[in-house]
């Protein structure tokens, strides 16, 4: 019986313990990285064009959604980079795009891997102009 007894008390004790643990912070979520950094191509001045960087969940979890919905352009590429995009993970580790989206709201946006220069990804229309409303109200 007092085994039992003592049991029961060390799971209230666990589950009281659970219970009130402080909850995740808002802006954690796992696997979405914790920086997405927007860095102007200096040899590209046909449009203005400014730094962003992108440090809160809601903003990262659009920009994310936009690039794994991007569907890969056929042949060889020839473009132009409107910014250098870096994607920190919360390991540390970053991964490098070439990407452009231009300030017409009519163009799709372009999004190159800096690993594998061969392969381009269009970000639809739909995501292109929320991505330019999202940049457009970190630079304002």
């Amino acid at each position: 019986m007092v085994k039992y007894v003592g049991f029961l008390m060390v799971f209230v004790i666990a589950t009281f313990m659970t219970g009130c643990s402080q909850p995740n912070e808002p802006d954690s979520e796992e696997g979405l990285p914790v920086l997405i950094t927007l860095t102007c191509n200096p040899n590209l001045t046909l449009e203005p064009c400014q730094d962003v960087e992108f440090d809160r969940a809601d903003e990262i979890r659009i920009m994310m959604e936009a690039i794994h919905k991007a569907e890969r352009l056929p042949g060889n590429l020839d473009y132009g980079t409107q910014y250098n995009m870096s994607i920190t993970n919360g390991d540390g580790s970053v991964t490098r795009y070439d990407f452009s989206l231009g300030m017409d709201p009519k163009m799709q946006g372009l999004l190159v891997n800096q690993e594998d220069t061969s392969a381009g990804y269009s970000i639809s229309l739909e995501d292109a102009n929320q991505l330019r409303r999202l940049i457009q109200r970190r630079t304002d």
